[in-house]
């Protein structure tokens, strides 16, 4: 039986396109492929009985060619976990990440996921307004900056799958490397990045 979930928190993004996510307008990334990298901080999340106040997760999600959201573009995705999550946090975070548990993750496995690891991480994660900072374990290092308009307002992108009001602010990132294993290596440092209060759910 599939549990009720909540997650709220911050989010950060990563990406290879040179400018806003092009994916987001169905127009295919630079170099007709995609690598990015996504944090999620938990500072309030339910899932059943199971506690996930403080808990982290990442996934790193690559495609070959084609646009990011189309529905036959594949994706291959490792999520890494915080390892200073209990069995049963291990457990339920997996199920809301790998989409087992419905909600916008159901959605990415069922039209996108052709492959995806799950391994756990030490995370370390700050913010300060609309800076960001990353590491996670040897195999991701992050530091994103909100990017502000004219009126220094933070820029705004809509829509955006992986929260609930669509919306994100626009940042860039400083440092975006990840390292992983052969297939999981890149630095995408100085291009598109996403940042936002996020709220997730499967109700």
């Amino acid at each position: 039986m599939t549990e009720e979930w909540i997650i709220t928190g911050d989010y950060v993004e990563a990406c290879n396109c040179d400018v806003a996510c092009q994916c987001l307008w169905m127009e295919p990334p630079d170099d007709n492929r995609c690598t990015f990298s996504s944090v999620w901080h938990i500072t309030d999340g339910q899932y059943g009985d199971v506690d996930l106040n403080g808990l982290h997760t990442a996934l790193l999600v690559r495609s070959e060619e084609g646009v990011l959201l189309d529905p036959g573009t594949e994706w291959h995705a490792v999520l890494l976990t915080d390892e200073t999550a209990d069995d049963d946090q291990q457990a339920a975070l997996e199920d809301i990440y790998l989409g087992r548990a419905g909600g916008v993750f159901a959605v990415a496995a069922d039209t996108h996921v052709e492959s995806a690891e799950v391994a756990t991480a030490p995370f370390s994660f700050t913010r300060d307004g609309a800076d960001f900072s990353v590491e996670i374990g040897d195999s991701v290092s992050m530091d994103v900056v909100g990017k502000r308009g004219f009126n220094e307002k933070l820029g705004t992108i809509a829509p955006h799958p992986f929260n609930k009001s669509t919306e994100m602010n626009a940042g860039k990132s400083t440092t975006a490397t990840v390292s992983y294993n052969d297939e999981f290596t890149w630095d995408v440092s100085e291009n598109n990045a996403f940042l936002c209060d996020f709220e997730l759910a499967n109700a």
